[in-house]
């Protein structure tokens, strides 16, 4: 994968996300687990460095860039136009897509409970070999680990929404979630599962 700057990185989940409601602290976070997971398969997709501010990890680069937008949605520009195509694209949209729907309050959480935030000193920048060490040991790392990451077995990301999901599952149930034979199995599922809840919604009002 060629390396881009933070900045393009941010251009890039931007433009990919337009209707996901992303602020100045979720688009961090994006951009930081898009780093860590390319990390992971050795395909990184950027050399910004991130450092542990209170809310997470910040890259300061992209933190000048869009600090003006505080707490509101970035808008995005009619033509900003994305400089990451084909499967550099794809692949990065693949670990973004775990990512995309969770406030950016949940990302900040999530991070909170990782050993690279947990461990780097306040204002310190976050060592990659920090980072690959510890997402190399989560499960989603499977789908990267002796084979392409859209082929094969998928490994489910554990979030706290997973885990939710799975609360009151024994383990063996739970397990079963964990993985799905495709990626492509794993989002018709979801597809699925999203339709079904919304005509439960709607019996309710």
């Amino acid at each position: 994968m060629k390396q881009i700057s933070a900045t393009i990185l941010a251009e890039f989940i931007l433009t990919s996300y337009p209707d996901k409601n992303i602020t100045p602290m979720k688009l961090q976070k994006l951009a930081y687990y898009a780093k860590a997971w390319t990390l992971v398969a050795n395909r990184q997709c950027t050399d910004a460095q991130f450092e542990r501010w209170q809310f997470g990890p910040v890259n300061r680069e992209i933190y000048q860039k869009y600090k003006l937008y505080s707490r509101e949605n970035i808008p995005i520009p009619v033509d900003m136009q994305t400089r990451v195509q084909g499967e550099d694209a794809d692949f990065l949209k693949f670990i973004l897509n775990n990512y995309v729907d969770h406030s950016a309050v949940a990302l900040s959480a999530m991070t909170h409970k990782e050993k690279p935030w947990v461990e780097t000193l306040p204002d310190a920048v976050i060592p990659d070999d920090v980072i690959r060490e510890y997402y190399s040991k989560r499960s989603f790392a499977r789908n990267f680990q002796g084979k392409a990451w859209n082929e094969g077995k998928f490994y489910v990301l554990k979030t706290n929404s997973w885990h939710s999901f799975t609360m009151d599952m024994t383990d063996e149930e739970a397990k079963a979630y964990e993985s799905y034979a495709s990626y492509t199995e794993y989002l018709r599922r979801t597809k699925i599962a999203n339709q079904e809840f919304d005509k439960f919604l709607e019996k309710l009002f």
